[in-house]
């Protein structure tokens, strides 16, 4: 599971159970970019997802990539 994370008003969210999250589901990670879940090995590690938008390094966008769970900073935005 994703640790808590702090939100802009200084909040702790929910921690996200990236276990529970099929694929297609769209999520945000730190840094801006969005992806879709590709395929999830339920292991609370990794996602494999493909990348939607990446304000720090477009040539990302369409790439599969391994996602680090702690990377998800938010889902279904």
């Amino acid at each position: 599971m994703a640790p808590p994370r702090a939100e802009s008003s200084g909040r702790v969210s929910d921690p996200i159970n990236i276990r529970a999250l099929p694929p297609g589901t769209r999520i945000t990670l730190a840094g801006g970019a969005e992806a879709e879940i590709v395929s999830n090995p339920a292991d609370g590690v990794w996602l494999f997802a493909r990348y939607l938008s990446s304000p720090q390094d477009p040539a990302l966008i369409g790439q599969e990539e391994m996602i680090f769970a702690a990377d998800v900073v938010e889902v279904g935005r």
